[in-house]
């Protein structure tokens, strides 16, 4: 998908240079690193990962020291280094980490983790909409599929946080109908979104969707 044409170099033919540590290591994606991006990609990605609390003097955490992090959090992990590296020059090695945390994606995720997982992935996505083939259509997917878990992600953040922020997903997807003039859509996904308790000025936006409903019959 997408036409990604990024070459990976030839896997090394000693083990030593196939060692990496840090949260590729740790998230169990070696091969896949290796295979899928060439070497100065790579350097680039683990220059540009620098989460706070990182220290420079630890190395890169994408690839340098030990990690605390398994593979069940590669998913989720994977779709929030996807944003940092979603940036112009770099949408190939942006969307093919998206692209993998959609492969790794899976229903028995804890639903807080899969919940920012596709908010994340949504973002990527919808960002290259217009530069990247199939970006567009890939953000309406993953919208709805996290929109389909929204009630058990809204019940289980109330439970974790005692309340339940915005949702990226649905307020993406009414942009994304109101722009195709399907106000009947952007209203039922405000209406849901309101209903299910998710933060943001859904009254408004449904009247203001009423109104321009109207104009148009």
């Amino acid at each position: 998908m997408f036409g990604l044409t990024l070459k990976a170099s030839a896997r090394p033919a000693t083990a030593i240079d196939w060692v990496v540590g840090g949260e590729i290591a740790a998230l169990g994606l070696v091969d896949w690193w290796f295979t899928t991006f060439p070497e100065a990609e790579r350097e680039w990605m683990a220059d540009t990962y620098a989460p706070m609390g990182s220290n420079p003097a630890n190395g890169r955490p994408l690839v340098d020291g030990r990690s605390g992090r398994t593979p069940s959090h590669a998913p989720s992990h994977l779709a929030l280094l996807a944003t940092w590296f979603s940036k112009p020059g770099h949408h190939e090695a942006a969307l093919l980490v998206a692209n993998k945390s959609l492969d790794l994606m899976h229903a028995n995720m804890p639903v807080i983790d899969r919940h920012f997982a596709y908010a994340n992935l949504c973002k990527v996505f919808y960002r290259w909409r217009d530069t990247v083939p199939g970006a567009f259509e890939r953000a309406i997917e993953v919208c709805e599929a996290c929109i389909r878990f929204h009630e058990q992600a809204a019940a289980a953040l109330r439970a974790e946080m005692g309340m339940i922020p915005a949702h990226g997903c649905f307020r993406q997807l009414r942009i994304i109908e109101e722009k195709r003039g399907n106000y009947a859509r952007a209203i039922q996904l405000c209406q849901m979104a309101k209903a299910a308790g998710w933060a943001d000025n859904w009254d408004h936006e449904i009247a203001r969707l009423i109104k321009k409903q109207a104009r148009q019959s």
